[in-house]
């Protein structure tokens, strides 16, 4: 059998069945839903970008909650840290060392009707991930079973290649279309238990599934994950061509101040 680390070399995504024991996997479960329950019965959160994501899009960014729990909730926190631990542990002994937790990008997501689904991205350029190290990884957990009823991700194996040489997307909007999702590869859809992973690399074309309904209520688990001692020249390409689009794509800076120009002297003329 392919182990994983070589999976997620070759195709860019790797599922992991029993990522956690049940056990584990039923101990994070019952901790991440009483850290949303208990989020929910505050009448304000201290930290006020912990509080935007929670209130924007029942997120939870896992850099401040730790020492937000420890404050509010100590026994939430030494839960929440334990199960950290055993995933820690398991990212290393599956892909090797060097993988360091990244909190800065990482997430309790709870995804909630059909408002919060997530169009075709990398997390390359959506989360700006490249800039911190030339590998990333994200485990992703979700603590419902997936795939059927609940909406799983959809991904395409082996697009961390491709993507690897196209321009990084610029400005708010950093999303695919199907047509360009067509033109790289077969998405596929796994159908994961509580306790199973998917892990993908940083460059892997991933949307949420399309499926559920107004009722829909999925909760996962995003822990990323950044290697820096990998080679950096992956990390210098992506910061050349993301800002070589900056300024020279069709709505790069060139683009704008041209344009701002012509404006001037389109007025001018009508003036004069």
């Amino acid at each position: 059998m392919t182990q994983p680390a070589e999976q997620l070399a070759a195709d860019g995504a790797t599922i992991v069945r029993g990522f956690l024991s049940p056990e584990d996997a039923a101990s994070l479960r019952r901790t991440v839903s009483d850290i949303y329950a208990f989020m929910s019965s505050c009448e304000s959160i201290s930290h006020r970008l912990l509080a935007f994501h929670f209130k924007l899009w029942h997120g939870v960014w896992l850099r401040p909650l730790p020492a937000f729990l420890r404050k509010a909730r100590p026994d939430l926190a030494q839960r929440y840290e334990q199960s950290l631990g055993l995933i820690e542990a398991q990212v290393e002994r599956l892909f090797g060392t060097g993988w360091r937790f990244f909190p800065k990008r990482s997430y309790f997501r709870q995804h909630v009707g059909m408002v919060q689904k997530v169009p075709w991205h990398i997390d390359a350029d959506a989360a700006s991930i490249y800039r911190v190290a030339g590998a990333a990884i994200n485990v992703w957990m979700p603590l419902d079973t997936v795939g059927a009823d609940l909406p799983s991700l959809d991904y395409v194996p082996r697009s961390h290649a491709v993507m690897r040489t196209v321009p990084m997307l610029t400005g708010e909007e950093k999303y695919r279309d199907d047509a360009f999702v067509d033109g790289v590869g077969t998405p596929a859809t796994p159908q994961l238990d509580v306790g199973d992973a998917l892990v993908f690399d940083q460059y892997t074309l991933h949307r949420t599934q399309q499926t559920g309904s107004r009722k829909t209520i999925r909760t996962a688990c995003e822990f990323r994950f950044v290697r820096h001692a990998a080679p950096t020249l992956q990390g210098l390409n992506g910061w050349l061509r993301y800002n070589w689009n900056v300024l020279f794509s069709p709505q790069g800076y060139v683009a704008e101040r041209a344009k701002g120009f012509l404006g001037l002297r389109q007025k001018g003329s009508s003036t004069a």
